[in-house]
């Protein structure tokens, strides 16, 4: 038994120091934010319910493990002077069992663990236990024995792989021992209960989130001697709330109060039974994010959509869809995936991801959503204008377009004219006046064209054409003499009137223009009477305007004093219009204020002498 001890105590002085390395390691560790976050979520994803659980846990979660404990148990007891040396075996502990409960029950929460062990068996065998009663050649022993173990402690290590908790606490024990003595048929009866402070390690090695092991260990004294226990367990926990644990434990203590009561005994045995946890924080469900990049576009405009997974295992492998309300996705079944926008109508839409994991059955897939908009185009803006605006057949002027695009993308132009002929391409045309626009203005649009939406914008620019105005030619009409009568040579005589009467009738047919009279003197005349021409042209309107019987409209008749050509006035239409180049009218035209109309037989008048006019015709 001895040799038993000592390799039991030095299991136990091996997890103690294995504790000490692994709080110095993770003390020596730099303090890496980013990777102590990244840690605990993988443990409180990765991490099992139970004492393998997350220090991150926030809330209190409980385990309580019912199991049964069948121990050989080994070594030296004694009641009153009584001595035996036991040796029994788990199956002869489990055929003289007479009851019994054994338990662990354990509340944690973010890094404080409290476990709580229980044992309390009673069993009677009868062996031919090495007495130290002479004569005596077996004994019956009867033991009662409870233990209870509370401790409290801290978790020192939380990895994915590795957690260590230091634990310290007490350890009660309360034992009722009867020997029966045969033949002698002598019993006697002792019993004691004490209290010995324990320190110690547990290593938590989690395998996946349903199974792990756990190896204890601790030790101490105070109502004892010495008093340790090393244990292993492994933990299956298909469901939260309810799994199964199997394992070994030895537990030893030294116990010499007296000579009335000795307890040095060593059990050791496997561990049968459940695990069930209850509270602590739920299973976070698997979460999903969608984002677009970017979330504004123009149709033809590629996005990227990318969907990226929380609270997932990160040893699984998972698997990605998309869908999509428009547009066209490189790859429905990748992480990240582009949407050919091409032909897309403005407006907003989405593309939706499912993330999952095919390894889990339950709770194994998340969606989300990524959200872009098609963007409504403006159309450009233009402006023409034409230089010059006003132009003569066959003269050019040259149209100018200004144009913008709001969304600064490549455009086309094109130009349309309602008249002349049109040339020119880009942001400038030009346009020539034909005979056709005599009299119209040209019209000449400019269509600026967005090569990517087809949005247009059209401006206008008009063109003066003046009519064109034909030239008129002066008629020569006729004239009359005044060479008869050379005491009245001022006079209209009859063979004039006749020849006005004439003229009357056919002026009235003609519905524009106007009549000059041109009055002329001789060379004798004009020395003698300088304004004598003047007087027979305004003498020849007063007979066509009034005295004549076809009177005609005073404001066509226009009298006008002409040179020395002869004793006579001469007739000249003029049509209404420009007068052909190089035409002038005779004459100059007569002051009727200053010359009055003189009557057949007025006095000849009178005028002051002056130079006559230079003819002009």
């Amino acid at each position: 038994m001895s040799s038993m001890r000592n390799v039991c105590f030095a299991m136990l002085a091996l997890l103690i120091l294995s504790m000490l390395v692994c709080v110095t390691t993770s003390a020596e560790e730099p303090a890496d934010p980013s990777a102590g976050n990244a840690a605990t979520t993988d443990s409180a994803q990765d991490s099992p319910p139970g004492p393998a659980g997350s220090s991150s846990d926030p809330s209190w979660r409980f385990d309580l493990a019912p199991f049964i404990y069948v121990p050989g148990i080994h070594g030296t007891v004694g009641a009153r002077g009584h001595d035996l040396s036991v040796h029994v075996s788990g199956s002869d502990v489990l055929s003289n069992f007479n009851g019994g409960l054994a338990g662990i029950f354990e509340a944690d929460k973010g890094r404080f663990v409290m476990p709580v062990n229980f044992f309390w068996a009673r069993l009677a065998t009868t062996k031919d236990f090495l007495l130290t009663d002479a004569g005596q050649r077996s004994a019956r022993l009867e033991l009662n024995q409870t233990v209870f173990n509370p401790m409290a402690g801290f978790r020192v290590a939380d990895t994915e792989h590795l957690k260590v908790d230091a634990l310290f606490g007490i350890r009660y024990w309360y034992l009722g021992q009867t020997i029966t003595l045969r033949p002698s048929q002598l019993s006697n009866h002792a019993s004691g209960n004490w209290v010995d402070a324990v320190a110690g390690a547990r290593f938590i090695i989690p395998f996946s989130p349903k199974a792990w092991i756990t190896v204890s260990g601790n030790a101490g004294g105070g109502g004892s001697d010495l008093d340790y226990q090393v244990a292993g367990l492994l933990t299956i926990q298909p469901k939260p709330l309810l799994g199964f644990i199997v394992g070994w434990a030895y537990l030893d203590v030294d116990r010499h109060g007296s000579k009335d009561f000795i307890y040095d005994v060593a059990m050791t045995g496997p561990i049968i039974g459940l695990n069930m946890t209850f509270g602590g924080k739920p299973p976070v469900p698997p979460s999903a994010s969608c984002s677009a990049q970017p979330t504004e576009v123009w149709s033809g405009d590629p996005v990227t959509v990318t969907a990226t997974g929380a609270n997932f295992n990160p040893k699984h492998t998972l698997t990605y869809g998309w869908t999509q309300n428009g547009g066209k996705l490189s790859s429905t079944n990748t992480q990240t995936a582009t949407v050919d926008t091409a032909g897309m109508a403005p407006g907003s839409y989405s593309a939706v991801a499912t993330i999952t994991d095919p390894k889990e059955k339950k709770n194994n897939s998340a969606t989300c959503t990524a959200n872009f908009t098609i963007k409504q185009p403006q159309p450009p803006q233009a402006s023409c204008s034409a230089n010059p605006t006003t132009i003569a057949i066959g003269e050019p002027a040259t149209i100018t377009m200004t144009a913008t695009d709001p969304q600064g993308w490549p455009m086309t132009y094109s130009w349309s004219g309602s008249g002349g002929q049109l040339s020119g391409s880009g942001t400038s045309a030009t346009v020539t006046a034909t005979n056709a626009d005599a009299g119209n203005s040209i019209t000449v649009t400019g269509t600026a064209t967005t090569t990517r939406s087809s949005l247009s914008s059209s401006c206008t620019a008009h063109i003066t054409v003046p009519p064109v105005q034909k030239c008129v030619n002066i008629q020569d009409w006729g004239e009359c003499t005044f060479e008869k009568n050379p005491k009245k040579p001022w006079r209209v005589d009859n063979d004039c009137k006749d020849t006005l009467d004439k003229l009357s009738l056919r002026l009235q047919q003609m519905p524009n223009g106007k009549l000059d009279i041109v009055g002329y003197t001789n060379e004798k005349e004009s020395v003698n009477e300088q304004t004598l021409g003047a007087q027979r042209a305004v003498n020849v309107k007063y007979y066509l305007t009034t005295d004549g019987p076809n009177k005609v409209d005073a404001g066509r008749v226009q009298p006008r004093a002409g040179g020395t050509q002869g004793q006579a006035t001469h007739f000249y239409f003029v049509p209404e219009g420009n007068l052909c180049g190089g035409q002038l009218e005779a004459g100059t035209i007569v002051d009727e204020s200053q010359v009055q109309p003189q009557s057949r037989n007025a006095p000849a008048p009178k005028h002051k002498a002056k130079k006559a006019a230079p003819s002009n015709q």
